[in-house]
């Protein structure tokens, strides 16, 4: 018969124990030959886990068994073929199919019988709680690391460097890593941010530039369990030196969140696009840029796509004489006639402050019992079981408490006069000073609809920019 051997080692530890690439070969050879078969072959995945089928040697071992080049696959022990119970069912019916059998140096399989074949199975069965029960002791360590600020290994992030196993700042880099903040919380999109790093030779594509702007460590915070099954988290102590402050971190992970759920609305360049609403169809107004003109202006979405609306285009310059016309300070009686939903009850604002500040307590409370159980779970104190059905609770009750903040943030604002009068007399100096995203910023954070029209006597060959009318505002 044609034999084959194949052999495996993940790590240093095995080849320390007794499970070296030439141990396995050399015993493999041996038994090869004390059964008189032609040796054909070796096939070797030296560094790589049984987690998978997704090995070198392993791809290349079942395309020849498919190719039928060898008889017989002889190996050390079988979890250095498989460490999983699906993995061996698809190569035993793999090479059954194909007429190749496998044989264990050091233990007796026969797959020809059905007691056999669930001994085998079995064998890997244990093989794979192995494997998981060692992952999950891995992560329960790494979850404790994380939780008390300590790393658990991999590169330097940019901008740091790795001396003794601790991160200290690379100025060279962080430069840039701080100007990176600064841009994307002055407005700048992140593709801007892209091409405005090549400029100084620093390569970074938009997925890593996003990434880096989520990152805690640049505050000095460390993050861990992001893409893992188990709760993200974030060390509330600092263990190395910030490149920025955590309230720059905030700034841009606020700007963040908003751009997420408002998406275009949130990063155009037009001033009020995502709050006008059109006072002939109700549809809403984007925003349209003219080349000839070099003008921004609005357009009712019904015109512009379907034709079914006849409000006329006009200039973002109207609009904004317009708008401080109606939100002047000397008329702040037109400002509340004009908001539909003005809201003067501050007993009932007060109360709702009062809530929210209970339910940010709660949710302290569960973010430290989480980590109290985390650092028993570590600790051996409690059993991963203990600590799942610990945690449920906390978990159902801490989405709820999510949910109700979610819903109070989002209802509408009190507001006193006096704040109102206050807002209309800085809103001038404001806007004049102010650049395009602070400008819209402003529009999108006060209000929440905005209806315009233009006067019926408005004649387009005229060849005069057309007049705005502001019919009601809604505010957030």
């Amino acid at each position: 018969m044609r034999a084959v051997d194949y052999d495996r080692v993940s790590t240093d530890e095995q080849a320390k124990t007794g499970y070296s690439i030439d141990s396995q070969k050399e015993n493999n050879f041996k038994f090869i030959q004390s059964q008189g078969w032609e040796p054909v072959g070796s096939y070797v995945d030296d560094g790589y886990s049984a987690k998978n089928l997704n090995r070198p040697a392993m791809q290349r071992l079942i395309a020849d068994a498919k190719a039928q080049k060898f008889d017989v696959v002889v190996f050390y022990r079988l979890d250095r073929l498989v460490r999983s119970v699906g993995d061996l069912d698809y190569l035993l019916k793999t090479f059954e199919e194909y007429n190749v059998k496998i044989r264990s140096v050091t233990e007796v399989y026969d797959t020809t019988s059905a007691m056999g074949r669930f001994f085998i199975f079995l064998v890997a069965s244990m093989a794979q709680w192995e494997r998981e029960t060692i992952s999950e002791r891995v992560v329960v360590n790494m979850a404790k690391k994380a939780t008390l600020g300590e790393r658990n290994g991999g590169r330097a992030p940019y901008g740091y460097d790795l001396k003794d196993g601790q991160l200290v700042i690379n100025e060279a880099e962080a430069r840039f890593v701080r100007e990176m903040f600064r841009l994307y919380n002055s407005g700048k999109g992140i593709r801007s941010i892209v091409l405005y790093l090549q400029q100084f030779n620093v390569n970074k594509d938009i997925r890593t530039i996003g990434r880096m702007i989520e990152n805690p460590v640049y505050c000095g915070k460390i993050r861990w369990g992001k893409n893992s099954k188990m709760d993200e988290i974030i060390s509330d102590s600092i263990q190395h030196p910030a490149i920025i402050s955590e309230e720059v971190f905030e700034r841009a992970q606020a700007i963040r969140s908003n751009n997420s759920k408002e998406g275009k609305k949130a990063t155009s360049p037009y001033h009020f696009s995502g709050v006008l609403r059109c006072a002939r169809c109700g549809s809403a107004l984007s925003g349209y840029f003219k080349k000839a003109r070099g003008s921004k202006h609005y357009i009712c979405i019904n015109k512009k796509n379907k034709g079914t609306c006849d409000l006329p285009m006009f200039t973002e310059t109207a609009l904004t004489d317009t708008f401080f016309q109606e939100v002047s300070s000397e008329d702040p009686d037109r400002f509340f006639q004009l908001a539909k939903n003005f809201n003067l009850d501050i007993e009932d604002n007060v109360a709702e402050t009062e809530l929210i500040k209970d339910l940010e307590r709660e949710l302290a409370a569960i973010k430290l019992r989480k980590k109290n159980w985390m650092l028993s779970l570590g600790n051996g104190v409690i059993s991963q079981e203990d600590y799942i059905e610990m945690t449920q609770e906390d978990a159902k009750r801490e989405a709820l408490i999510k949910e109700q903040l979610g819903q109070l943030s989002v209802e509408k604002t009190a507001y006193d006069r006096d704040s109102i009068i206050d807002l209309l007399n800085s809103l001038p100096g404001l806007w004049s000073t102010a650049n395009d995203f602070e400008k819209k910023s402003f529009i999108n954070e006060l209000f929440d609809t905005i209806v315009v029209d233009i006067p019926s006597d408005y004649s387009r060959g005229s060849r005069q920019s057309a007049a705005v009318k502001i019919r009601e505002f809604s505010l957030k």
